[in-house]
């Protein structure tokens, strides 16, 4: 088994050889991508993984796109929505003059298309994009309006439910209007891109459409795809039309070269057989700079991890009389279970986890809150707030409160082992799950918590279900992205895995629509800070580390920027 894997990243090696000795013999300038995985497919609304990502972005173009700051700028929009109608009417208008890969011109036709085929497409994975949109009309070849709302029972028959529609004018009749601010955000993502109506419809009637994003992609975006060797690399070539005149990367070709391996691919980044590598653990963040390597960071704060709390558990969390979760919406913060979750969030410092080598290196800050950056949700003052108890050495680090609040409680609540902390097997997780168990036992003097390590599905399961029997604690990670769903976390009309402590109040919720609501802007940040602070003082999850993305380049590499989320923005890529 060991010579099959020698053999094959002997294989890669010599791939990636020759396309650097083809591209300085040729004079053909290509920027080598190294990746972990194969992408999935090269068909946005389909899925959407890191390896997926950073080959679709380069492909596809969106009406509107992110800023390394996370804010909103246009794409093939001409500028930003002109919205009415008590903000649930958006009209849009897109830019002439843009080609697809093939030659044909965008028009509207080809949004409407793509956008009907992303929430209506069986096999489309992000069809929540577009959830609260209909009444999507077609103004002139480049205009077109759409109004976002939600399904209203009242208006349609016992038969007719929101999953029977397969088109946004089924929608029209059974849906209300409804604010939804982060719409546009949503339409800076992936699924969210833009294909040729004509070209797929065509290839739906003479069955071509079966390899789509395997075999063939047409899109707008500065590159086009050459050929996809699965489990070897996808090429892609510069398009020569491309309306952006502003792109300055000299790269003709874009190899995305797929090695498996994660020692592998960081040789081949060493050897200088690849250019770029993204998902850099800092550890070796901090011996490829050492070896002259460039790292690149996201100009914010991209996540965090958290240590979540189980709000269905008598232990942690809050229980009714007969056991059975409480789910009223208000907190009792006297009450025991609350004392022990106050006295375990009292007991962590993560400046350990922030400058542990092997966890985090000091690439990443602690944090006190669920927002770092971005533009809504982070609290600027934190006067009056559960952030006056915390710095940003040390978290909510107070020994002398924790212990003072374990001692108050009854010996039922101070037993061994009593807590169990779920975390993801293999990852840096367990680590700091590690460091969380000895600063608990240090501080309260019991060896309180049990670490149980489970794999993904395991924990995919367990944080949708939040079984109290189960588990009490759980570490883990959360992206802050562009449509701010950390307050999905704590939206009672969420039903995804964000909202896996179970946390609900009507305090935070009635901020959390408000905010959900409102367009971009200054009204909807004090929103969710209001639904920030209000969280804080229950504290269903106690926020670790901000973390930054972390990427690698070679030093004659220039002009790459990281998005949001940290995926490559390579338009202004330079090979020097």
């Amino acid at each position: 088994m060991r010579s099959r894997s020698v053999v094959f990243i002997m294989a890669i090696f010599t791939v990636l050889f020759a396309a650097s000795c083809t591209s300085s013999q040729s004079g053909e300038v290509t920027i080598v991508i190294g990746q972990g995985t194969d992408p999935v497919i090269l068909d946005g609304p389909m899925y959407s993984d890191t390896p997926t990502h950073n080959i679709n972005l380069v492909i596809y173009n969106r009406l509107y796109d992110l800023a390394p700051t996370g804010e909103l700028q246009p794409d093939l929009a001409v500028g930003m929505p002109v919205i009415e109608e008590n903000d649930t009417k958006y009209t849009i208008t897109i830019r002439e003059g843009v080609k697809f890969h093939n030659g044909n011109p965008l028009t509207v036709d080809d949004v409407l298309y793509s956008f009907e085929r992303g929430a209506f497409h069986e096999r489309s994975q992000l069809k929540s994009i577009f959830a609260l949109m209909y009444d999507v009309q077609k103004i002139d070849d480049y205009t077109f309006s759409f109004r976002t709302g939600q399904f209203d029972a009242a208006k349609a028959p016992a038969t007719v439910t929101n999953a029977s529609f397969t088109s946004f004018a089924e929608r029209g009749p059974y849906y209300t209007p409804v604010a939804f601010g982060s719409q546009i955000n949503q339409l800076t993502w992936l699924g969210a891109s833009i294909k040729n109506k004509a070209a797929m419809e065509a290839a739906e009637v003479d069955g071509s459409i079966a390899s789509y994003g395997l075999t063939w992609a047409i899109g707008t975006g500065p590159f086009k795809l050459v050929e996809w060797k699965e489990g070897y690399s996808v090429i892609l070539e510069r398009f020569t039309d491309y309306f952006d005149p502003l792109v300055t990367t000299n790269a003709q070709r874009l190899v995305f070269q797929t090695i498996r391996d994660p020692s592998a691919l960081k040789t081949a980044f060493i050897n200088r057989e690849v250019d770029l590598i993204m998902n850099v653990v800092p550890l070796d963040a901090r011996e490829l700079e050492g070896r002259g390597a460039q790292i690149l960071t996201t100009q914010g704060y991209f996540g965090y991890y958290f240590l979540g709390f189980n709000m269905n558990s008598p232990r942690v969390g809050q229980v009714n009389a007969n056991g059975s979760p409480d789910r009223g919406g208000t907190y009792d913060l006297n009450s025991n279970s609350t004392k022990l979750r106050m006295a375990i969030v009292y007991s962590v410092n993560p400046n350990d986890i922030v400058n542990s080598p092997d966890i985090m290196d000091g690439r990443g800050i602690v944090t006190l809150q669920y927002i770092e950056s971005l533009p809504f949700g982070h609290i600027d003052d934190p006067t009056g707030t559960r952030l006056m108890e915390g710095n940003h050495e040390t978290g909510y680090y107070n020994p002398e409160r924790a212990k003072a609040l374990f001692d108050s409680l009854p010996a039922s609540f101070k037993q061994p082992e009593s807590i169990a902390l779920t975390a993801l097997s293999g990852s840096v997780q367990i680590r700091q799950a590690l460091v969380i168990k000895d600063q608990v036992r240090r501080t309260l003097g019991v060896d309180l918590i049990k670490i149980e390590q489970v794999a993904l599905s395991e924990l995919t399961n367990r944080r949708r279900n939040s079984d109290p029997s189960v588990w009490d604690l759980v570490v883990h990670w959360t992206q802050v992205d562009d449509s701010y769903a950390v307050f999905q976390a704590f939206d009672v009309n969420n039903t995804s895995l964000a909202t896996d402590t179970k946390y609900f109040t009507r305090a935070s919720q009635q901020f959390i629509e408000r905010g959900n609501a409102l367009p971009n802007g200054n009204e909807r940040h004090l929103a969710y800070q209001s639904a920030s602070k209000i969280i804080l003082e229950t504290m269903p999850r106690l926020p670790l580390v901000a973390q930054l993305g972390i990427s690698a380049t070679q030093s004659n590499i220039e002009g790459i920027t990281l998005s949001p989320s940290g995926s490559f923005k390579l338009m202004h890529a330079v090979k020097r």
